[in-house]
């Protein structure tokens, strides 16, 4: 009988929680799965931390390697996780083609704060009004997906939770990526939203913005 090397909670997609809900919007945004040889789920990231927060939760200890100059890379095995994700709304090859799944409105901040650790950001930028002409700085926020889909249903889902005001998803990368963006009042509700008191898992460097809010 072959041995298990590494630990895993593979009953962890089984029931929704704050973390479950996360760390499958983290992989909405930057994870794959693949099964050649064996049931692969993997996690990617331009920081260590998700990685470890994720690992942590997984209570695995698969290593986190170096995929290349600026990306981490999580791998997990197991044949159980690879079909619950599908359950899930997982897909493989899902860039282009993934959709919004379902997800419990009690988890809705938990799995859009995982997807917006993955694929969103937040930022001050900085402009010169014309009715005013002076320079302006304001905060903003972006979520960026392959699949025009995936944000359309998103921004339902926000519009229905926050009272967002549906806008045009626009296209860039020549149209290869899309993305969805909010002005500074929409941007301060959002982060109050995802990043609640006590939030049990999520990038403390996003997370900061709210504390100017």
């Amino acid at each position: 009988m072959r041995t298990k090397i590494h630990s895993l909670d593979e009953k962890f997609l089984d029931k929704w929680s704050p973390k479950m809900a996360y760390i499958l919007g983290f992989w909405f945004a930057d994870g794959y799965m693949r099964h050649e040889k064996s049931y692969r789920i993997m996690f990617s990231s331009g920081e260590r931390e998700p990685l470890l927060k994720i690992r942590e939760c997984l209570n695995s200890n698969h290593p986190i390697y170096r995929r290349n100059d600026r990306d981490f890379q999580l791998i997990v095995f197991s044949k159980r996780l690879y079909y619950k994700l599908i359950e899930l709304g997982g897909k493989r090859a899902k860039s282009k083609t993934i959709e919004f799944p379902f997800v419990p409105s009690k988890y809705t901040a938990d799995f859009v704060r995982g997807y917006f650790d993955g694929d969103g950001s937040v930022f001050y930028t900085t402009y010169m009004h014309t009715k005013i002409k002076r320079l302006r700085t304001e905060l903003r926020s972006n979520f960026t997906s392959g699949s025009p889909t995936f944000l359309d249903g998103l921004q339902d889902i926000l519009a229905n939770t926050l009272g967002f005001i549906k806008k045009k998803i626009c296209s860039y990368n020549d149209g290869s990526s899309y993305k969805l963006g909010y002005g500074t009042y929409d941007t301060m509700k959002l982060l109050k939203f995802m990043y609640y008191p006590n939030f049990p898992i999520g990038l403390e460097r996003k997370a900061l913005f709210t504390k100017n809010i």
